[in-house]
């Protein structure tokens, strides 16, 4: 009976982990029809990282996610931003990479922890196996706060060239420091520049009395 146990759970963590490189059906083969901004973008090997999977979107920067078992996948990272709130919408056009993985960050992105940050992802919603963020997915981001999107292959075989491109009012980059506006602060000097002014003030009045008198 125990032996029966032990091959049922191994049973079970084997198919769990064969779920997990499961690519579900391709449905959806979504185009950004009105490009904002695009990149070109090569997954070369050089910077790897245990990708998530199975990301649940809920609006925040703290997606539930599983441990894939895609380790050491090659990654590349982007930064965007928008001036507007809006619902993203991106796509991984493919060239030589034959299969991409899509992710959406809020910033900063650090690949020794891919679950922290982590908004949401997509597979295959692209054409073919690219990888797209589609407006109807409502994967929203805020006005002038910059954003990760990491792309990615499906597995550590996946390599090669790709575009990467934007719609809606989103561009890559960073926000800039917006310039202030109305009153400004009038500067105000230290103490201590008070006490070096105060002193250089006697100092030359003293040396005036001194002319003086002389």
């Amino acid at each position: 009976m125990r032996r029966v146990v032990m091959c049922a759970a191994l049973l079970i963590v084997v198919a769990g982990f064969a779920w997990a490189d499961v690519k579900e059906s391709d449905t959806v083969d979504y185009m950004v029809m009105t490009e904002a901004d695009s990149t070109p973008g090569n997954l070369d090997g050089s910077n790897t990282f245990d990708r998530r999977w199975d990301v649940t979107y809920d609006g925040t920067c703290a997606a539930a996610s599983l441990d894939s078992s895609q380790n050491g996948t090659s990654y590349q990272v982007f930064g965007i931003w928008s001036p507007t709130n809006e619902a993203l919408e991106a796509e991984v056009v493919l060239g030589s990479l034959a299969d991409s993985v899509l992710f959406l960050y809020c910033d900063p992105f650090d690949p020794m922890s891919p679950e922290v940050n982590l908004a949401a992802w997509d597979d295959d919603d692209g054409a073919g196996f690219g990888s797209a963020f589609t407006p109807a997915d409502g994967y929203m981001i805020d006005a002038n706060t910059p954003y990760q999107l990491v792309v990615t292959g499906w597995g550590p075989a996946n390599l090669g060239d790709f575009t990467l491109t934007l719609g809606g009012d989103a561009v890559f980059g960073q926000p800039a420091t917006p310039t202030p506006t109305g009153p400004q602060p009038v500067p105000t000097t230290s103490r201590t520049g008070m006490i070096i002014l105060v002193a250089a003030l006697a100092l030359v009045a003293f040396a005036l009395l001194r002319s003086r008198s002389a």
